[in-house]
This record gives C-alpha cells, structure tokens and sequence, in this order.
C-alpha cells in the first residue's frame, strides 16, 4: 500500500511538474510575441535611395520629387524628404528618405498604379542614375535626441566596426553618448540593416545649424571628460581606434523637408 502511495505521488508530482512546464512555457511564448509585436511598432528606421540628377536638371529634379512627395509621402510612416551630399564621394548626389517607417509598414507602402506611374513620367526623366537603397535603424539606446528640430545641414559618420568588436563600439558609444547629452547636441546612431561588407555598418549623425558650426571650438572633449573622468579622453580615442576599421564622412544639406 505504502508502495503504491508513494508511486501514485511520484506520478503526481510528475504531471504537477510537467503541467507547470506547460505553462511557462506557454507564458513564455505569449510574452516573447508580446514583445515583438510592440518592438515593430516602436522602432524607428529609414529608407535611403541614392539619385543622381542629369547635368543641369537638378532643379527640375528637385521640384519633381518635391511634387511627387506632396502627392504621394505626405504621411507617416511614408513621409519622404531630399537631401544633397554636398561632401565626400558622393558629392552632388541626392538621398530619397523615407519614414521613420517599419518592415511591416514596407507591405503597404505606396508603389504601382498611381504612384509608379507618376515617378516615371514626372521624376525619373530628370535622373541620371539611381544608387543604392538602404534601410537605417535608429538604435535609440545609443542616441541622445535634443529637440525635434531638424537644422538644415548633418555631419554624418559611416563607421566600419572590426569584425567582432561590435559589442565594444557599443560600449564605446554609450561613453560619447552621454557626453553629447551632457552638451545638449543631438547624437543619433544607426545600425544598416542589410550589411553589404562596405564600410557602411553604422552611421553616427551629428545635426548642424550651420556650415559655421565646423569652426566651433567647443570641443565634445570637455562633456566627455566632465562625465567619464579627468584623463579619459586620450583612453576613448585608443578604444575607438581598437573597434574602428574606417570612417567615411559626409556632409548632407536639406534640400526638401518633411
């Protein structure tokens, strides 16, 4: 008899075991799909498609793209702008940016009938050649956001991370984000989501008022130096040369806002 309890309560407390698996798991699931869904719907991304104008029709390029944003990307998520490069090797090229925006959101966003009807006949005559397109994500645990102003001109830093080092930049970041945020300057970080092994891993934004602003002497040393230490500056230049393989920077004018 006593065998026979003891089995029925080894039995017991298998079934309770197997039944306190099944919920947590259960749990589990629910709140991992929970979690997903609400990051598609908090992250913020971009897509960024190089143009190159025909000679003497940028213009006309501009006014093109600025009419078929107006019809077209007027609303979130597919708000679109232009800007102009106006340094490094992609100088007198145009970036199409459209979002902030999602995957998900990518299904329904406006393409054929209309739409593609009106680039080709309105926009595309006035381009030369079309380059890449890009999909930028916002890593907001990176990036300090001062205001909601956006000033007519950015500095941009495309960052090649060494390969397995990236848990380090990041660690690197947050030391200069911090610093940025003790200045009061925006500091957003991108991550490219399609990684093509071109030196285009990260992006680093800084916003400028003005081309004057490239003659400031106020250097981000003193904010970085105020929160991470006296002295911490020349081991922050020796970590980012450690987790740094290139940067490419680029200046990159309004040319049509939001």
């Amino acid at each position: 008899m006593r065998y026979i309890f003891n089995t029925n309560l080894k039995f017991l407390k298998m079934k309770t075991n197997k039944f306190s698996l099944t919920v947590l798991l259960i749990a589990a699931i629910f709140l991992t799909t929970t979690g997903i869904s609400q990051e598609k719907k908090s992250y913020t991304m971009v897509e960024l498609t190089y143009m190159l104008p025909k000679i003497g029709m940028e213009k006309a390029f501009v006014n093109s793209v600025k009419e078929h944003n107006k019809k077209f990307h007027s609303q979130d998520p597919y708000i679109a702008s232009l800007d102009r490069i106006a340094t490094g090797k992609y100088t007198g090229w145009y970036v199409w940016i459209m979002g902030s925006t999602t995957f998900s959101q990518l299904d329904n966003r406006p393409s054929k009938g209309a739409h593609e009807d009106h680039w080709n006949k309105t926009v595309s005559p006035t381009v030369k050649k079309y380059g890449m397109t890009e999909y930028w994500r916002l890593n907001d645990k990176l990036s300090f956001k001062a205001n909601d102003i956006k000033p007519p001109l950015e500095n941009i830093w495309f960052i090649k991370v060494k390969k397995g080092n990236y848990y380090r930049f990041k660690d690197v970041i947050k030391k200069f984000t911090a610093a940025f945020e003790k200045k009061g300057d925006n500091f957003f970080i991108y991550n490219n989501q399609f990684n093509q092994d071109d030196g285009r891993d990260v992006a680093i934004v800084w916003t400028m008022n003005s081309w004057a602003d490239m003659d400031d002497d106020s250097s981000i040393k003193k904010y970085y130096e105020e929160v991470n230490g006296e002295g911490s500056w020349l081991n922050a230049i020796k970590e980012w040369e450690a987790v740094t393989e290139s940067i490419k920077s680029e200046v990159w004018e309004i040319s049509i806002d939001k």
